[in-house]
């Protein structure tokens, strides 16, 4: 069986990683792929429902690796409990401190080695947390602290369409771990929600980030799909 579908460049993760990059998009009514398309591209990155068993078969035929799984969860926010509001927006004095938290806390990702240069990962999620803070790819980022005004943990927060919205970045500093920090988090992003007309959160997680699942599922958290990114 053939694989069809199309390569869709990524210029902004080729500048970034200096690696040009492209994503598969399996369609089989599209024409078949042949050898030549991916020789274009240093990295092809797909995300494949872990359902797709026929799909995934396929791609590791065509020398797909595995890279991580994904899970997605949506949350109800109708009934947010009231929390005391004492998160706050972050704003660009901020960007040097919660950019340094999200490199050391997604430094295992599916940017990690061998796939991209030690040290990328960080770097990718340090400039997430920036472009939330400036409002260009999420809209926000909400901090907890402490009251001596230690940082203890951020969420970034985008709305994606009308009463959604998705959490991007949730982080808890390794101090602060086991402090109920993430579940102080999860409850200040669903208030901010709630008091925008907001009234489903999605998230998504690495499958093995057992942490982040039980904080989303004790959040309320339904799954609503699964997935797996293999890259060539």
């Amino acid at each position: 069986m053939q694989l069809c579908g199309r390569l869709e460049p990524l210029e902004w993760e080729s500048e970034f990683f200096g690696l040009s990059t492209a994503k598969l998009h399996a369609d089989p009514a599209a024409e078949a792929l042949p050898e030549t398309a991916f020789a274009a591209f240093a990295r092809v990155q797909a995300k494949v429902n872990a359902d797709d068993t026929l799909l995934l078969d396929m791609l590791q035929a065509r020398g797909f690796r595995l890279v991580e799984g994904e899970i997605d969860l949506c949350i109800s926010v109708d009934d947010a409990s009231q929390v005391s509001g004492s998160a706050q927006i972050a704003t660009g004095e901020d960007i040097a401190l919660i950019g340094a938290a999200a490199g050391e806390a997604f430094c295992l990702s599916r940017f990690r080695a061998p796939w991209y240069q030690p040290g990328a990962s960080e770097r990718f999620y340090a400039l997430w947390a920036e472009k939330a803070v400036l409002g260009t790819f999420d809209h926000l980022a909400l901090l907890v602290k402490e009251p001596s005004g230690q940082l203890q943990g951020f969420v970034t927060l985008r709305q994606t369409a009308s009463g959604e919205a998705r959490i991007g970045l949730l982080a808890v500093l390794p101090a602060w771990q086991g402090h109920g920090v993430g579940k102080q988090l999860m409850a200040e992003a669903k208030q901010w929600c709630a008091a925008n007309g907001i009234s489903r959160l999605h998230v998504a997680t690495q499958t093995g980030n057992l942490a982040a699942l039980n904080l989303y599922l004790a959040s309320g958290g339904k799954l609503s799909h699964s997935a797996y990114w293999l890259y060539r």
